[in-house]
């Protein structure tokens, strides 16, 4: 068999899928029933995510862009904590009067950071959380309904309008031309 039969075959399991009725394909196992819009678009019947994340009316769209809304703006709020934390445990280290002890006592208040550290183990936790994060909102982004991917900008735009003025007064401490 050539490759053009096999690809007449996927389209021709993909229109039987379409048109309601339940066939299986040949492997026997059955084709997506919902086909994704693959251009933006302004429904209000959309899957978000996840199977139990569906709405079909204009409230459950509202209710979905206030959701996600609220979680790309606490997404940039997440960004700008994680930065606070370095900076907070890279000053502390940063302006500690270092002094060579003759011998290392076991009250020795200068500890360097180490790879299981409290703060480290925080910092990767909250990175694996702002990764997930960034994920699903990339995913809320490509279902192309154009009401979710607006509550994805304006929550995101909000959310630095709230936390990343911050960033702008904030001291560079790696900077070395202060």
């Amino acid at each position: 068999m050539d490759h053009h039969h096999h690809v007449e075959t996927a389209i021709q399991n993909s229109d039987d899928c379409c048109t309601g009725t339940d066939n299986p394909t040949s492997s026997g196992q059955h084709m997506m029933h919902h086909m994704m819009s693959m251009s933006f678009h302004f429904g209000t019947n959309e899957t978000v995510l996840f199977d139990w994340w569906k709405f079909s009316t204009t409230s459950g769209l509202i209710y979905s862009m206030i959701g996600i809304f609220l979680m790309a703006a606490l997404y940039e709020g997440l960004k700008y904590f994680r930065e606070y934390l370095f900076w907070k445990s890279y000053n502390a280290i940063q302006y500690r009067s270092v002094q060579i002890p003759l011998e290392k006592g076991p009250n020795d208040p200068v500890t360097q950071p180490t790879m299981f550290s409290v703060t480290h183990l925080l910092q990767t936790f909250l990175h694996i959380v702002q990764i997930s994060v960034s994920y699903l909102l990339m995913l809320i982004f490509m279902t192309y309904n154009v009401w979710l991917c607006l509550a994805v900008l304006f929550g995101a735009t909000l959310g630095y309008f709230l936390f990343g003025w911050k960033k702008s007064v904030v001291v560079d401490v790696t900077e070395h031309c202060h």
